[in-house]
């Protein structure tokens, strides 16, 4: 990684915006299933919620269409860091694993915002779709790309950025990520005040 990178890498869902908050809502209204956020303590929110394999995969289809996509309120504190960072010279790229069907109404949704970002990308963290002839890049594509520092939910993911492509990584404390292991070069951080408030000792190296 070169040392004069500065470019963050920055996950969408559930650092950026609500995400499973709003699956919670679909969940209710479809289903009739009251979870609380707090219950959550699956990645996979279809296991969380004890959903059947084809509750799961309507609960998916749902929530991926545009106007469900739209409805995801944001996480205001984030937007004001990641304007703050662009300020300061760094560049941001939005990284999700989000399917590759989603990828104009999730543009949509960052201009509705107006939040900063120079990239934006598709890969499949999971394994959960093909990249294939789509926007989406594989995890040994994103390996290939250089960042000084990033921001995720997923401990799975925020193992592999932090151990195979080597990144400090801070990880925004989520019921789904709670863990008392300590995993090498990843930072759990309360909210994003915190976070924003370690930017200048942490990101640059």
């Amino acid at each position: 990684m070169a040392s004069d990178c500065k470019i963050i890498y920055v996950d969408l869902d559930d650092v950026l915006c609500q995400t499973a908050r709003h699956f919670l809502v679909i969940v209710e209204r479809e289903f009739g299933k009251r979870i609380s956020y707090e219950q959550l303590t699956n990645f996979d929110i279809g296991t969380a919620c004890d959903l059947r394999m084809d509750e799961r995969e309507h609960l998916y289809r749902v929530v991926h269409e545009p106007d469900e996509l739209m409805k995801i309120a944001p996480i205001d504190q984030a937007i004001v860091t990641l304007h703050r960072w662009a300020d300061a010279g760094y560049e941001i790229a939005i990284v999700t694993g989000r399917p590759p069907d989603s990828y104009e109404p999730s543009l949509a949704w960052l201009s509705q915002n107006r939040v900063p970002h120079h990239s934006f990308s598709m890969v499949n963290k999971y394994g959960r779709f093909t990249t294939e002839n789509t926007v989406a890049i594989n995890l040994v594509e994103l390996a290939t790309r250089n960042y000084c520092w990033a921001v995720e939910d997923s401990l799975p993911m925020a193992q592999y950025l932090a151990g195979q492509m080597n990144l400090r990584v801070a990880l925004i404390d989520c019921p789904w990520n709670r863990s008392t292991q300590r995993y090498a070069n990843v930072s759990r951080y309360a909210d994003w005040p915190t976070l924003g408030q370690s930017m200048p000792s942490v990101a640059v190296r």
